[in-house]
């Protein structure tokens, strides 16, 4: 059994660490690209409007990517996760249908508040998003699936910008391209696991969507923050620089945001084991978490390092010129995973014993932080006063989290 539970981890970690691999390879190569073609404002532009449409996108998750693994991994009946599934999915595309409306008409009514038709072309993503399959894989150890998926949505999505974007004029169908082959490979996706899994798909009733909605509201608000304290730059900055150093920001912030993705896949490669460790044994739970902390701090802490010595030449990389802004910008970025990883332990504890209170009580007193810090950086400061307070919130997220589990046990 401790054989097999090892075995798991240890796949769980190579596929995501392959999953990540596969996230640098296409950075590398779709980035210059894109960079070169729409230019440096564009850019800016275009990653401004992704990020405004994933804020839409992480309510329209619901929160399921933070619960529903563990549920999926304890349940020994198929026909409950069949059903927990179905609601699953029932309800993030009646909210995705909701907020693709909104947003329609929010357009509509104020369109100066937009640049051209990108935001508009980029909200495909928030439906491709409502059927994310990620959930499944991982709570039934199959993140091979999420590995596959994502390799075949970045081919598909350089095929596409290859040879359908030629200027800035195209500038409007980047986000676009990228929902269109997340939806397209999400839907194949949940064809092969219902026929090989024998499920059957049906819509949940309206009582039943009114009671998901109301048991994963908690783990929304914790979600939406965690990704607003760690995506929300872009949004801040726009107030207060131009679209060029936007566009300058975000091409640092393109590998920042890989190197921040570390601590997540960190955390949910150990997930399960950390699970059943804690329901069998709390001082092999306790050790584990140790054991995995200090190793992790150390991975953290080295890639910061040879991210700064090399930044000039990844910058290069991405976008065919020495850019020094982005070069500073990404220098600091790469030591945002490991003020992360600082609360890992506390992240783990929090997910392990759903405190869902104090996971959303944590969260958005760092959106606050983040936002006040970043406002007030930024406008002093510009992208590199953004940078600092990014770093700053993984700080005060930590000693956040430390207080209240603390106060809690």
């Amino acid at each position: 059994m401790k054989k097999k539970i090892k075995n798991i981890f240890f796949k769980n970690f190579f596929n995501l660490s392959i999953n990540q691999l596969i996230n640098i390879l296409f950075t590398l190569i779709i980035t210059p690209v894109l960079f070169q073609k729409i230019e440096v404002e564009s850019f800016g532009i275009v990653n401004l409007y992704f990020t405004v449409v994933m804020v839409i996108s992480v309510m329209v998750g619901y929160g399921y990517n933070i619960n529903a693994p563990k549920r999926i991994a304890s349940f020994k009946n198929s026909v409950d996760t069949q059903n927990l599934i179905n609601d699953i999915i029932s309800t993030r595309l009646y909210l995705g249908f909701v907020f693709l409306l909104v947003s329609l008409t929010v357009v509509f009514f104020s369109p100066e508040l937009f640049y051209e038709n990108i935001f508009i072309f980029s909200l495909i993503i928030i439906i491709s998003e409502a059927i994310n399959p990620f959930f499944y894989f991982q709570g039934s150890d199959k993140l091979i699936g999420v590995v596959l998926s994502n390799f075949l949505i970045k081919s598909f999505y350089l095929v596409l910008i290859l040879y359908l974007i030629d200027s800035t004029n195209d500038a409007f169908l980047v986000n676009l391209f990228f929902g269109s082959s997340c939806l397209i490979v999400y839907i194949f996706c949940w064809i092969y696991i219902y026929n090989n899994q024998q499920f059957s798909f049906s819509f949940s009733q309206p009582k039943q969507f009114l009671n998901r909605v109301k048991e994963n509201f908690y783990f929304t608000l914790s979600s939406l923050s965690g990704y607003l304290s760690v995506n929300s730059a872009l949004i801040i900055m726009s107030v207060f620089v131009s679209n060029s150093e936007l566009g300058k920001f975000s091409l640092a912030q393109k590998v920042g945001l890989l190197l921040r993705m570390i601590p997540v896949f960190i955390t949910q490669s150990i997930l399960q084991e950390a699970t059943r460790k804690f329901i069998n044994d709390k001082n092999k739970f306790k050790n584990f978490l140790n054991r995995t902390f200090k190793n992790s701090l150390l991975l953290t802490f080295s890639l910061a390092i040879l991210v700064t010595l090399f930044s000039k030449w990844i910058i290069y990389i991405l976008s065919g010129d020495f850019i020094e802004y982005s070069q500073t910008i990404l220098s600091i970025l790469a030591f945002v995973p490991f003020f992360s990883m600082l609360n890992f332990k506390n992240m783990v504890k929090i997910i392990v014993n759903e405190r869902k209170i104090i996971l959303n009580k944590t969260s958005w007193y760092t959106v606050c932080f983040t936002f006040i810090s970043g406002f007030l950086l930024s406008f002093f400061y510009g992208g590199l006063g953004m940078a600092i307070s990014l770093i700053l919130s993984e700080i005060i997220n930590y000693f956040l989290c430390n207080h209240y589990l603390k106060k809690d046990e």
